[in-house]
């Protein structure tokens, strides 16, 4: 039970972070906020790991990481571009492609397996995801190809993850990801002639940033025991809930009919993502 707690506080605290990210992002570029971001997470992990009794990973520890790291910051990258590129709305629904991608690497690379019942209460999720989005009917182009790549590459970077925690503990995997990831964005913005100055006082992002670092160490630490497929699809469907919920309460922002039916449909197959039945079991292999 106490990695469930683990997987929906990190829900949580994801949902909250991209409501204050979206708040932020009014007033700033969300290149400039992501490398803040990143940046800014880099003195709390090294704190935290200081303080912990967490040791220096083992040489097993480095070959998952980097790939996670690579996959994490292609994804940002990507992300970012398609932001630029495209209307919001209309390509972020790609992204409940996540869990389908973690689910059938994970089947892959660490034998984990759903059972029939867990895998159609993801599909189901998936579906009712992009429907509270406003499904996909208009998404076509770079801004479509550029994030189902981010869904490939945060499905696939979540395995990874699960792989390099396997030889490391959480606050050290954060110092790695957040240093490899803040670098490549850097080195992305410089070549591309991209300002990453913020526009407003630094201190405003302390709260979100805080928020930032338990969200993903409560994500890894429920990566220990629940699969990964189940932790995206669970994180996911809290997230659009959240989004939406939110956008009502903070942002006076509208929901249609439809849009509460899918939530609804959501709230239903979140207890069954993670409930293990004695049903048949179907591999992702």
């Amino acid at each position: 039970m106490i990695f469930l707690a683990y997987l929906f506080i990190s829900s949580l605290a994801w949902t909250l972070f991209d409501l204050a990210r979206k708040h932020l992002a009014h007033h700033e570029q969300p290149l400039a906020l992501t490398v803040a971001f990143n940046i800014g997470a880099l003195p709390l992990y090294l704190g935290a790991w200081w303080l912990s009794s967490e040791q220096w990973a083992a040489s097993d520890y480095w070959p998952p990481a980097f790939v996670a790291a690579i996959l994490a910051a292609i994804a940002a990258v990507g992300f970012i571009t398609a932001l630029k590129l495209g209307d919001i709305a209309r390509v972020v629904p790609v992204l409940a492609l996540t869990p389908i991608v973690s689910t059938v690497i994970a089947g892959f690379m660490l034998e984990e397996s759903l059972t029939l019942i867990q895998w159609c209460a993801m599909l189901i999720t998936v579906v009712a995801i992009v429907g509270a989005q406003g499904g996909v009917s208009y998404i076509r182009g770079k801004p479509f190809a550029l994030m189902l790549m981010v869904s490939l590459c945060w499905g696939g970077g979540i395995v990874f993850d699960k792989l390099a925690l396997r030889h490391s503990g959480p606050l050290f995997h954060g110092v790695v990801q957040t240093f490899c990831v803040a670098a490549v964005l850097v080195c992305f913005a410089f070549m591309a002639k991209r300002n990453i100055t913020l526009q407003g006082a630094w201190y405003r992002l302390i709260p979100a940033l805080f928020v930032f670092v338990l969200a993903v160490v409560m994500q890894w630490m429920a990566l220990e025991e629940i699969d990964a497929g189940i932790v995206e699809t669970v994180k996911r469907s809290i997230g659009i809930l959240g989004a939406l919920i939110g956008g009502v309460l903070i942002f006076r922002e509208r929901l249609k009919r439809s849009q509460i039916i899918w939530c609804v449909v959501i709230l239903l197959c979140i207890p069954v993502s993670y409930t293990h039945l004695t049903l048949p079991t179907i591999y992702s292999v």
